[in-house]
């Protein structure tokens, strides 16, 4: 497997770990201090620190987050199963391009509404962006993978 195969293999289990269990269980209420499920007492130390604003929970985070937690599994599953096989020219390439497209949109718009706040932005960057960067790492990878595929099979059909 290719080296940047497998980063994005990585970077798709991640992403489903969270899906499984910080955004489910924030899906469902809010974060608390003393909560011993897995990740979540990690994940309210982290917010109290770097994300205030997704500890306060505004009801759009709240409705962000359900859908990232319950609807795009799934697709990280795909990327990394094309990944795992290096399929990147083959037929899914279109749904993942339109999951990634969606999923830029949902991450732009989280970051806007971050850092505009006039209160609860994010202070302590490096960390904040130690907890965000993969998925805009992931989004980048996953397009160079799609495009490079388009590419190749584009310079196969001409030749």
């Amino acid at each position: 497997m290719k080296g940047s195969n497998l980063v994005l293999v990585l970077l798709q289990a991640y992403f489903i770990l969270m899906n499984l269990t910080v955004e489910r269980n924030y899906c469902h209420g809010p974060l608390k201090p003393d909560d011993s499920r897995f990740l979540m007492k990690e994940a309210y130390d982290f917010s109290i620190d770097n994300n205030p604003l997704f500890l306060s929970r505004p009801e759009w985070i709240r409705l962000a987050t359900c859908v990232s937690a319950y609807g795009f599994c799934g697709f990280y599953f795909l990327i990394a199963i094309t990944a795992l096989t290096d399929a990147w020219a083959g037929p899914m390439r279109l749904p993942i391009v339109l999951f990634i497209g969606a999923k830029a949109y949902a991450v732009f718009f989280y970051h806007l509404m971050e850092f505009s706040h006039e209160t609860l932005a994010p202070k302590n960057l490096v960390p904040y962006f130690v907890a965000e960067g993969p998925y805009i790492v992931g989004m980048a990878g996953v397009m160079l993978k799609c495009a490079y595929a388009s590419s190749a099979t584009n310079k196969a059909k001409s030749a």
